[in-house]
């Protein structure tokens, strides 16, 4: 039997699906993967209702004023193409963007928005080396805080907050749980190596509750919220 190491303390490994040159038809595998796993785990779903009551509190607000969102580190588009068909669904008023570093991510999640039958658009951003685009009121980011090294995390965050008017952080716990979950859920899942690879890779890296709360704080959050959810993850909530 596989045994969980000792996660005690964060240890951020390379991941395979982060490497350059990796084969397109492997990281379209992990990309799916990645889709299936966030499926399971309704990442989406944990954030819809916050996105939803910013919806309903804006419209009561500024009638016929839509709202922005911005899905930072959008990877494939599964979490961004799910807000954008809930909120098609209860006739809210959103647009939902998405911005990532890799041009196959951001033309994955394209397809993924036009096969779903819905309007997201998705364009190429580095997010860890200069501000994020203005002009969104909400950004979210799913699984993409545990790749970072805790002073990129922290700019991260900090520049989230000065984007955007509600932030909305979706991720992993550190945890022996956790640990065992991702090896044997994505092996259930998928039969993507490199999924196999990364999923308990990301655990390892991942931050604590306690973590991502001080992060959030010297970031410039003035009161975040910490939300434990199933399963083994955390949904980081800010508001300004």
């Amino acid at each position: 039997m596989t045994l969980p190491p000792d996660l005690r303390t964060r240890r951020r490994q390379p991941e395979l699906m982060d490497q350059p040159g990796l084969d397109p038809a492997e990281h379209r595998q992990a990309l799916e993967a990645l889709r299936r796993v966030n499926a399971f785990s309704l990442g989406s779903r944990a954030v819809w209702p916050q996105v939803q009551a910013f919806c309903r509190q804006r419209a009561a607000m500024s009638p016929g004023e839509a709202v922005r969102l911005l899905d930072v580190a959008s990877g494939g588009g599964d979490f961004a193409v799910r807000i954008a068909r809930r909120a098609r669904r209860e006739g809210l008023p959103l647009e939902v963007s998405g911005c990532d570093v890799s041009p196959f991510a951001i033309q994955h999640a394209s397809e993924q928005a036009s096969r779903a039958g819905v309007e997201a658009s998705f364009f190429r951003h580095d997010a860890l080396t200069g501000p994020l685009p203005a002009g969104f009121d909400v950004l979210t980011c799913s699984l993409f805080l545990h790749h970072l090294d805790p002073p990129a995390a922290v700019a991260l965050l900090r520049a989230m907050r000065e984007a955007g008017s509600l932030v909305l952080v979706d991720d992993l716990e550190r945890g022996r749980l956790g640990w065992l979950l991702a090896y044997a859920g994505i092996r259930i899942l998928s039969r993507s190596t490199v999924a196999h690879v990364d999923g308990p890779l990301s655990v390892e890296g991942a931050f604590t509750r306690d973590e991502v709360r001080r992060m959030a704080l010297e970031a410039g959050w003035s009161a975040p919220e910490v939300i434990p959810r199933w399963p083994c993850r955390f949904l980081l909530v800010g508001r300004s």
